[in-house]
Formats: C-alpha cells, sequence, structure tokens
C-alpha cells in the first residue's frame, strides 16, 4: 500500500481481485459438497420408502389371501437427478420377488428382504415395476398364484 492513499483507492483492486479469487477457487468445492449432501438425502428418502413398503406388505401378507391395502409413496424430485428409483415385485417363479431393491443409475445400492415372513411381490406383468420420483399410488393385495401365497403390486391411477 502506498502512504500517502488515504482513500484506499490504489489498494481496492488488488483486494478486489484476491476475494474473487477466493471465490473462484472454493465455488467448486462448495457447490460438489451441496450436491453430494442433496444426493445422501435423497438415497435415504428412498430407502426409507421403500422400507415403508416392505413392511405394508409383510401385513398384507400376514392378514390373509384377500386382504387388499392401498399405499402412498412419496419418492423426492431429486431422485430423478440423481438416477434414484424403487424396484418392487416380479414373475411368479423369479427371486427378485422376495426384495424390494432401490437403485441408483440401475444399480442396486439397498435391497431389503422380507424373511419373517418370507414375502413374494409380484406384478401382473411379471416383470418388476419401477418407481421414479413424485407421489405414486399403490395397490397391494395378498392372493394365492399356482399355489403360492403372494402380495400382488399394482400401480394406481
Amino acid at each position: 500500500m502506498l502512504s500517502g492513499d488515504r482513500r484506499a483507492l490504489e489498494g481496492l483492486p488488488l483486494k478486489l481481485l484476491i476475494m474473487s479469487l477466493l471465490i473462484s477457487l472454493t465455488a467448486p468445492a462448495v457447490m460438489g459438497s451441496l450436491e453430494g449432501y442433496e444426493r445422501s438425502i435423497a438415497r435415504s428418502e428412498i430407502v426409507s420408502e421403500a422400507n415403508r413398503l416392505a413392511r405394508m406388505s409383510e401385513e398384507v401378507l400376514s392378514a390373509g389371501e384377500g386382504n387388499r391395502r392401498s399405499i402412498t409413496l412419496e419418492l423426492p424430485q431429486a431422485s430423478s437427478r440423481y438416477g434414484l428409483a424403487v424396484e418392487v415385485g416380479g414373475g411368479i417363479d423369479d427371486t427378485s420377488a422376495y426384495s424390494i431393491r432401490c437403485l441408483e443409475e440401475d444399480m442396486v445400492f439397498n435391497a431389503i428382504v422380507s424373511d419373517d415372513p418370507p414375502v413374494r411381490t409380484v406384478t401382473m406383468s411379471g416383470s418388476p415395476l419401477l418407481l421414479e420420483a413424485g407421489t405414486l399410488s399403490l395397490m397391494l393385495e395378498c392372493a394365492r398364484i399356482d399355489g403360492r401365497l403372494c402380495v400382488v403390486v399394482e400401480a394406481s391411477p
């Protein structure tokens, strides 16, 4: 700084340059950290809703054949940005029918397997039902298919 610069006009541009440099260096790290936090929150909400669906499936199966219940799932909107989804059901002879899977970019990051009682969740089409972001209503019904008790999962309008 110049000794005669009482108003600090000559040092001000240098201070502004240093501040903008600091901001430009730290902003990407802060933004990346916030994105990682948002992703982890979305993942935990997805797992929470999948657990709720698994508990409801157990209740429907325990109540016996003919029992029918509906459930509304709230999957976070941020989940679509990160490729997060819940996959439920499968074919009657498919091992995937015994689990509810949480997916990220089509890779399973959490699988919920109900083993007491073992719940077989199936869809009428025989292929897994993919649940993505938003409010989703599902109908769960305990039915006997090929002599086996199953929980039939279908999307409600």
